[in-house]
């Protein structure tokens, strides 16, 4: 039996039923999401197993799995990967940066690893910035797996934009949207092609700020940049 050891907690979604920590298993540290409530718990792990094995064999950037099964400490089944040391997620390092050329930096390279994501027919529908990680030399990685969904194909071209619009939501200005769409361009499904239809993009940015609003709102949750 494996030696589990929990450290600390990293995150949460606002309902608790989902709650990522920090443990060592063996002495190998990890990054461990339990699934709360026995139900919800069992259809979430597995659809974090078969999910996780998509993205992989997809070339996804997420770190290897470490653990999946029941997780004794917190009596719920979990999901871990190998902890990512030296990493933070995206939204907490936009918001430490001081250096506007710097979050425009980190921001472009976003658009790069998305528009990768998307060649790869992988997508993540999520667009919280807490969802990608990143480190001081611009590598990002993606967490949160069993909300990802991959298809065999690049997405087609409404998916993808609705997508990205939704992780440009996050942004606070348009200086930096636009900048994670110059990365996207590099990258992205249809880079420079006649089929993107960029009146779409800025229509589904504004579409999913108002989404983003309301649910805020919903949920009696302040508003802030990089959300």
């Amino acid at each position: 039996m494996a030696t589990i050891e929990l450290k600390e907690e990293l995150h949460a979604n606002t309902r608790r039923t989902r709650i990522t920590y920090r443990a060592l298993i063996d002495g190998q540290e990890v990054a461990i999401k339990c699934y709360r409530k026995p139900l919800f718990g069992l259809i979430h792990w597995l659809r974090a197993l078969r999910r996780g094995k998509k993205i992989r064999r997809a070339g996804g950037p997420v770190p290897p799995v470490a653990f999946s099964g029941w997780f004794p400490p917190m009596s719920c089944f979990a999901f871990g990967t190998k902890f990512l040391d030296g990493y933070v997620s995206l939204r907490d390092a936009l918001t430490r940066e001081q250096s506007l050329d710097r979050r425009l930096e980190m921001v472009r390279m976003l658009g790069l690893v998305v528009g990768d994501l998307h060649r790869r027919g992988i997508v993540q529908p999520d667009g919280n910035l807490t969802n990608f990680l990143i480190r001081r030399n611009a590598d990002i990685a993606m967490v949160d797996e069993d909300d990802v969904q991959v298809y065999s194909a690049p997405l087609p071209r409404r998916l993808a934009i609705s997508n990205l619009g939704n992780i440009a939501a996050r942004l606070p200005n348009k200086e930096m949207v636009k900048e994670l769409l110059a990365g996207y361009m590099d990258k992205g499904i249809v880079p420079s092609s006649p089929e993107w239809d960029d009146g779409a993009f800025w229509t589904s940015v504004e579409e999913w700020r108002v989404l983003l609003h309301a649910k805020r709102v919903s949920r009696n949750i302040a508003a802030r940049d990089f959300d």
